[in-house]
């Protein structure tokens, strides 16, 4: 148990250094909490830095005549982009090429004001029974005895047995009301939890990654304790509370059907009649989307992951490269120094040496023909240029300007459900294909799957073949599950979070 003075240098140092109490402290922090939390919760993962300054930049101009806030400069877009900049350098914010994360310090304010605001319950009236069922199974599970063991398995078996002739017999209590209610909400804060947990482990493999890039550059290490270090870290990230969470949702990815079964089981706890009065309208399209967040979260982390593994992989080629240079100048040191010698004599041929033969005697090829290392001289030293070009857009050539068109999938979205509210009825792939020729075929028919499993439309048994048909006589055949789209299916799905 810690003592008054440690937890007070604690906190003097939390105060000083965590990002998110900085936040909460900072002058203007009610302004740049109300510019990025409705940011964040419309779009739950990530934001432009762009829409970030401009909405920071017209709370910071309707505030400006409030001493509170020491707004001094007439230039909010500015103020605001050294605002947003400074708080990416303090650890709130994540930005990469031109794109916000969100931390886990900004997710904890975020939680901090949801809590305040009194908007989900942190103590329900089931918490009693809950604690008194985790004591239960701890002090079973922490019992060495065997015959304990085995009485308490033998228990629990018991009371499963008379619940299960209990509900046979139509025995059986159902949540509802106020009690259903709190258990959705329940659900709702461990379920983001699980996202705050995916950002932490983020955090921790860009931390490691920039420590590792640290010791490359500045320690005496070579290729084996790099790796070591690498595999390490790694082992010791998975290890973390965290890190569990995230390899036991990762091998659920792998094996796919896990994630199926839940995504269908939080679709039904949603339909529920409680759920309306638990969550709201946000709440309801965070835990409906629970999913695919998560797998828009493990890809996140992922990628950090695999930049300390690129790091390390350019290390040992640079390590590889360098051993090689050196073992060639050494064998051209051994060239040259036989070349100076005079192999007419008998006794330098014969004169023992402290290396032994390494290739067959062959008088017809002379020694220093043998092996040759040659050093790159003539490198072509080109002056990095950094001078701005102008020039017009419509200079732009149109295969230039096609490569930046890509497929509106709202527009798509839109115009299959007009259809499909128009001939009231539902339709297969193929046919949808041949109403709305589609611009982009892959894209259009990965985006009408993936419009079929949110909607859950019924899949199979079987396929369908169809075929396109393209400009200069060009057709070419497709081959995709059959199912049917219909319009009151589709019109459930929110465009904006079909991944």
């Amino acid at each position: 148990m810690e003592t008054a003075p440690t937890l007070a240098r604690r906190l003097i140092v939390e105060r000083l250094n965590h990002p998110a109490w900085l936040l909460l402290a900072a002058t203007r922090g009610p302004l740049i909490l109300a510019s990025l939390k409705p940011l964040f919760e419309s779009s739950s993962s990530e934001i432009t830095l762009e829409d970030a300054r401009e909405q920071l930049a017209s709370l910071l101009s309707q505030h400006a005549n409030d001493p509170t806030y020491g707004i001094d400069s007439d230039d909010f877009r500015a103020l605001a982009r050294r605002e947003l900049r400074d708080w990416i350098k303090r650890g709130l914010l994540v930005e990469r090429s031109g794109i916000l994360f969100a931390t886990d310090a900004l997710q904890a304010t975020f939680r901090f004001l949801e809590t305040i605001e009194q908007r989900v319950m942190t103590t329900t009236a089931s918490r009693l029974a809950t604690v008194q069922q985790k004591i239960e199974v701890l002090q079973a599970n922490l019992n060495p005895d065997r015959e304990s063991r085995a009485a308490y398995i033998q228990r629990k078996m018991t009371e499963l047995e008379q619940e299960l002739e209990r509900v046979r017999q139509g025995d059986f209590e159902v949540l509802e009301g106020e009690r259903a209610v709190e258990e959705i909400r329940e659900l709702y804060s461990l379920a983001m939890s699980l996202r705050a947990d995916f950002q932490r482990v983020e955090d921790s493999y860009r931390e490691a990654d920039r420590s590792l890039r640290q010791s490359i550059i500045g320690d005496e290490q070579n290729r084996g304790e790099v790796v070591d270090k690498l595999l390490a870290t790694d082992a010791a990230l998975l290890e973390t509370p965290e890190g569990r969470v995230f390899d036991g949702f990762y091998r659920q990815i792998q094996l796919g059907t896990d994630l199926d079964v839940m995504r269908g089981r939080l679709r039904a706890i949603l339909d529920h009649n409680a759920s309306i009065r638990a969550l709201d309208r946000r709440q309801t399209q965070d835990l409906k989307f629970l999913v695919s967040h998560l797998i828009d979260e493990s890809k996140s982390v992922l990628q950090a992951r695999s930049q300390g593994e690129r790091d390390v992989k350019g290390f040992i080629k640079s390590g590889l490269a360098a051993e090689n240079h050196r073992v060639g100048q050494l064998l051209q040191q051994v060239l040259e120094a036989a070349l100076t010698m005079d192999w007419g004599k008998q006794s330098v041929r014969r004169a023992p040496a402290l290396l032994p033969p390494i290739a067959p005697s062959l008088p017809s090829l002379p020694v220093a023909g043998r092996l040759c290392y040659k050093e790159i001289t003539d490198i072509e030293e080109a002056a990095l240029n950094l001078e701005q070009q102008q020039g017009s857009l419509d200079q732009l050539e149109e295969d230039f300007v096609a490569c930046d068109d890509d497929l509106d999938t709202l527009v798509l979205y839109q115009n299959t459900l007009d259809y499909l509210r128009k001939n009231r009825s539902s339709h297969r792939l193929s046919e949808l294909a041949a109403a709305l020729p589609p611009e982009y075929d892959v894209e259009t028919l990965a985006y009408w799957l993936a419009l079929a499993r949110e909607a859950e439309c019924q899949v199979g048994p079987g396929m369908e073949t169809f075929t396109l048909e393209y400009e200069y006589e060009r057709a070419v055949d497709f081959t995709a599950p059959l199912l049917a789209l219909d319009a009151e299916a589709v019109s459930a799905v929110d465009p904006e979070h079909l991944v």
